[in-house]
């Protein structure tokens, strides 16, 4: 299930598979957000941060769908490839709607508190402490995403060396190597330090909306909502996105021939 731990999955302490569970509540490779209402957020906040969160507003089912395309852009530099600064500073910008404090105990251990008084903020400011935990004990840099840009899947890098690029080389891994013998193109995400174009998925979660939402805004196919409409194009021109209908359509394919293999075979 989205957002929870897989039994196949190796062992992976509870404070990294928290954050990585966080991020890995959408799917980009079926186009499926497990938070489809604020409904739906408060339920897995609420079940996994240990915070009761009785009720969500549309705000904050906004705020933490920013906050998880932030924390999985940060995972994508982790894995040696580039985030998009735009993602970047607009995570930046979403924690600072977090109100949270640092303290420390006697023994000169910080932890991270919510100043908020309950509700969503509240077990977010949970996410961001687990997020502070891990950087203290210098074990944030082994949370990664994948580099298979419609994959982009939450893992955790338990190689010797933290060399690892996909969430899984019998899937993501291996379905590129074969796309490039083949000659077709399963797009990847840009090393570091690379500029690299925005693509439907970084327009999509910079949104918090579908792909297929995103693609019927570009081309006009179906009708969206006034608001929605305005989300996806704000995302657009924060991104500079420049859709290629031909090139979208060559990477649907790709993916459609390739997903399932890959969700039989991750190994985060």
């Amino acid at each position: 299930m989205l957002g929870d731990p897989d039994p196949r999955d190796p062992p992976i302490e509870p404070v990294a598979g928290l954050v990585r569970d966080f991020v890995n509540t959408v799917e980009w490779q079926d186009d499926l957000d497990l938070w489809q209402s604020p409904v739906d957020l408060a339920t897995w906040l609420s079940r996994r941060t240990g915070v009761i969160v009785p009720e969500a507003a549309d705000a904050d089912l906004h705020l933490a769908r920013r906050i998880r395309e932030g924390l999985r852009s940060t995972l994508l530099a982790h894995a040696g490839h580039a985030p998009l600064p735009a993602s970047i500073d607009d995570l930046n910008g979403a924690l600072g709607e977090i109100p949270v404090r640092v303290a420390f105990d006697m023994e000169g251990e910080s932890t991270v508190h919510s100043l908020a008084p309950k509700g969503a903020p509240v077990a977010l400011a949970r996410i961001l402490a687990a997020v502070d935990e891990l950087r203290g004990e210098n074990r944030w840099g082994r949370l990664k995403a994948c580099a298979r840009d419609y994959c982009r899947w939450a893992y955790w890098d338990s190689s010797r060396n933290q060399s690892g690029r996909w969430c899984s080389m019998a899937g993501c891994g291996n379905a590129v190597k074969m796309s490039r013998r083949d000659g077709r193109d399963i797009e990847v995400v840009g090393a570091a330090g690379a500029d690299r174009p925005a693509t439907l998925v970084d327009v999509a979660g910079r949104a918090g909306v579908s792909m297929k939402t995103v693609s019927n805004v570009v081309t006009g196919a179906v009708a969206v909502s006034s608001a929605t409409r305005q989300r996806v194009e704000e995302a657009i021109a924060a991104l500079d996105y420049h859709p290629n209908v031909a090139a979208r359509a060559l990477k649907a394919h790709a993916v459609s021939t390739s997903q399932q293999a890959t969700r039989a075979t991750r190994e985060v």
